[in-house]
């Protein structure tokens, strides 16, 4: 597959997804249309209303997004009730589309087709029940189409070591069970936002430490059938560094004795100022940052402040104070 994509940058379409329109839900995926000789996606066919409602067909350049659960267009309703009723033509799929293995002669369903967004070329499809098997079928192995019909050729045996392709839901239960499995992740959990969306794994929100969230990571790792793993966790020790440095450069709080102490992203202030303006300002700074979710500001509105107070730490470890300069970043055992 292409490297300039990656797979969460993909769109994905499976039979059945909802269907909305710029301005709300509009109705049901029900067919897609390829070009069978550069394996283009073209066309998507939508039905409007219930069970017995028409459908109409779209071309792919009205598609804004697709996922697993829902396909969104640039296009509004009116625009889509108003688009052709009649099928382009095109290699049409739909539900009952089947796979057919060159090599051995079994087949088997197609459940989603992932194109590149940028000019809808087919880059994998996934196929159920192939000689047993659910997986993931990269382009290289699609060797000819025609409405209704994929033909993949591959050795007998690279289709049998493919990993299995498994629901979101199986792969997010297992990457939950594995990261709580390791005990110093467990005050973590609760700042974690942890998602598998078309088997992407999107680990999102705070965490403890930047070592923490490589661990996190790893431990994701492990769990079979992931594509990929976007790892967006905000490490507290960064985010720490982060907010010094951008205070260090507000004229408001510049060379100011604060100190910066979040914890999964609630930052608390402690320190001095000179006057309640820059009380104000230093929790405005903090509380827009990204990452932060909440601030208590214990600053102490002191004229003559010149000198950061800290606590030793727990133990006899040495620990470092963020502030807004470095002259007021201090070492305390």
């Amino acid at each position: 597959m292409k490297t300039t994509t990656s797979i969460a940058e993909m769109q994905k379409f499976i039979f059945g997804s909802k269907v909305y329109c710029s301005d709300g839900e509009s109705g049901v995926l029900t067919h897609i249309g390829l070009d069978a000789k550069n394996w283009r996606m073209v066309v998507l066919g939508i039905r409007l209303g219930r069970l017995f409602g028409r459908t109409v067909y779209v071309p792919f350049n009205t598609v804004a997004s697709a996922s697993s659960e829902k396909v969104t267009l640039t296009i509004s309703r009116d625009e889509l009730e108003r688009a052709r009723k009649d099928a382009p033509g095109a290699a049409m799929f739909d539900s009952h589309a089947r796979v057919f293995h060159v090599e051995s002669g079994a087949e088997g369903g197609l459940s989603l087709i992932a194109v590149y967004p940028d000019n809808g070329e087919v880059a994998y499809i996934v196929t159920k029940g192939l000689k047993g098997l659910d997986v993931l079928l990269e382009r290289a192995y699609l060797k000819q189409l025609e409405s209704g019909r994929i033909e993949a050729s591959l050795p007998e045996s690279t289709l049998q070591a493919l990993p299995a392709y498994r629901s979101d839901q199986e792969l997010q239960s297992e990457v939950e069970e594995n990261i709580f499995d390791l005990g110093p992740l467990h005050i973590d959990f609760r700042g974690m936002e942890i998602r598998v969306l078309d088997s992407v794994l999107y680990l999102d929100g705070n965490i403890s430490s930047s070592l923490r969230s490589d661990m996190v990571g790893d431990q994701a790792m492990g769990v079979a059938g992931l594509l990929e793993i976007k790892n967006r966790l905000i490490a507290d020790d960064e985010l720490a560094s982060e907010l010094a440095m951008v205070m260090s450069r507000d004229e408001r709080t510049k060379d100011l004795p604060i100190g910066v102490y979040p914890r999964l992203g609630h930052v608390r202030l402690s320190g001095s100022v000179h006057n309640k303006k820059q009380h104000a300002a230093a929790e405005e700074i903090v509380s827009g940052f990204p990452g932060v979710q909440s601030v208590e500001n214990e600053l102490r509105v002191d004229p003559n402040a010149s000198m950061l107070y800290v606590l030793s730490s727990a133990g006899n470890e040495e620990s470092k104070d963020h502030v807004p300069s470095d002259k007021y970043v201090r070492h305390t055992k």
